[in-house]
């Protein structure tokens, strides 16, 4: 068959009941999900996904010169496959199969990829949101987004998708509203750091260190003093107590708590060196930290092993 110059050989999202060898001429193909183009010269197949694995055609495939082209039909492919050995055809649906699961993969690397672009972005207009008193529209979030990354819509919607189901965010009609920028902030944070230094632990905090700031969220909320600008005070006989529970018997101590002394999370009212005899706990009258840091990095906790999980067996 042969195709003049601008003609479309078929268009995304038909089945296609034929695959097709080029033999003179180049054909393009293009999608709606991203700006990747590609391109079917002399030798290419075109299409055999589409047939093989009864899919709906993944690009528009159109003639940027006149053409001619080796149309092979399903009925056509079966009668050449009788005439092969047994083997040949598991061979191709093997081969075929694996196509598949590469193009797939390399969607889900698009979006991974993509993620901390999104990410800043949401957290820069979502501060500037704030300032202005106004939600972030969607259409800044795609234009932003797809300027710092070539990603397409359809992506970028299953990314916010996956951020409003772990509670990061709401989508309201064309507007999307940031429930909380420092979590976006620590996330992004968080990913670089790993693409850095190529790792990080399947979570930001211990299993210890989150059980005892649990005690330290629970002493709080139950302290009828408010917060002095945003800053907590613990009582150490109301923090060990309330670690009792959260720490499922395990005893609190000084030493329990050095990492999060360390990381600044928590602080001492008692001065001393890592290096130094650690005094007992009870010694020291009480700790404080900022109650807002301690929140949004237990978010982060519970968000970050979610997101990987979302990511990999969310994406299509």
């Amino acid at each position: 068959m042969t195709l003049e110059e601008g003609q479309v050989l078929f268009f995304e999202g038909d089945f296609g009941k034929s695959l097709y060898v080029v033999r003179n001429g180049e054909l393009r193909g293009t999608n709606t999900r991203n700006a990747d183009v590609n391109v079917y010269g002399p030798g290419a197949l075109i299409g055999e996904l589409s047939l093989l694995k009864n899919e709906p055609c993944g690009e528009t495939v159109t003639a940027t010169e006149d053409s001619e082209l080796q149309e092979i039909t399903s009925e056509n492919l079966d009668e050449a496959l009788e005439k092969t050995p047994a083997w040949f055809k598991s061979i191709m649906q093997f081969l075929t199969g694996r196509l598949a699961i590469a193009q797939s993969n390399k969607h889900k690397s698009d979006k991974i990829k993509a993620l901390p672009s999104l990410l800043y972005i949401l957290e820069s207009l979502s501060s500037k949101a704030a300032q202005d008193s106004s939600a972030v529209l969607l259409t800044d979030i795609f234009n932003s987004v797809h300027n710092l990354f070539n990603i397409a819509r359809d992506d970028i919607n299953e990314l916010l998708q996956l951020l409003e189901e772990l509670g990061i965010l709401k989508v309201q009609g064309p507007e999307v509203i940031v429930k909380n920028p420092n979590v976006i902030r620590l996330l992004y944070e968080s990913i670089c750091f790993r693409a850095r230094y190529k790792k990080m632990p399947p979570q930001i905090l211990s299993m210890t260190d989150q059980m005892v700031l649990s005690a330290v969220i629970k002493t709080v909320q139950q302290d009828t003093e408010p917060l002095n600008n945003g800053t907590f005070t613990v009582k150490t006989p109301d923090l060990l107590k309330n670690s009792r529970k959260a720490m499922h018997g395990a005893t609190l101590t000084t030493r329990t708590l050095l990492s999060l002394i360390d990381r600044k999370l928590l602080n001492s009212s008692v001065s001393f060196s890592t290096g130094e005899d650690l005094p007992e706990i009870e010694s020291i009258p009480f700790f404080f930290g900022d109650f807002d840091t301690i929140l949004d990095l237990m978010e982060l906790n519970r968000i970050y092993p979610l997101l990987d999980k979302g990511l990999v067996e969310g994406s299509k």
